[in-house]
């Protein structure tokens, strides 16, 4: 009787040992991810102002091309910037062609899809109660 009430105490202390460790790790993984998340979110911001500059640059580098137009070809101001945004849309044009190309050779994702719905229905024909 007695070595069993020990032999209780060591399982109730392993179990309790195993708790609190496996709740440790819980809020270290969770310690990580918060930390994870907000150098993402750190990260993301410091990368949309590092667009939204880019994106003022190039705005006055077009301008720039505009005056540079005009001023080299003798040209109305008005007129190298009717050249400077042609240049403009003719450079989306080509950005969107090369994205539209991407984005056709990326439908091909039925492999994924076909091997999660292999791998639910093996799991499924595991279910107790259920014939195999």
């Amino acid at each position: 009787m007695e070595q069993d009430k020990g032999l209780t105490a060591i399982i109730n202390s392993i179990t309790e040992n195993l708790t609190t460790l496996v709740r440790g790790h819980i809020e270290l993984a969770k310690a990580e991810l918060i930390e994870a998340l907000k150098n993402i979110a750190r990260s993301s911001v410091l990368f949309i102002l590092a667009l939204a500059m880019v994106n003022l640059g190039i705005i006055f580098l077009f301008i720039a091309i505009g005056f540079w137009v005009s001023e080299t070809f003798e040209m109305a101001t008005s007129t190298g910037f009717f050249i400077s945004g042609g240049l403009l849309f003719v450079t989306a044009l080509i950005f969107v062609g090369i994205a539209v190309a991407k984005l056709k050779s990326v439908k091909n994702s039925r492999k994924t899809i076909d091997s999660l719905n292999a791998t639910t229905a093996s799991i499924l024909s595991f279910r107790p109660g259920k014939n195999n």
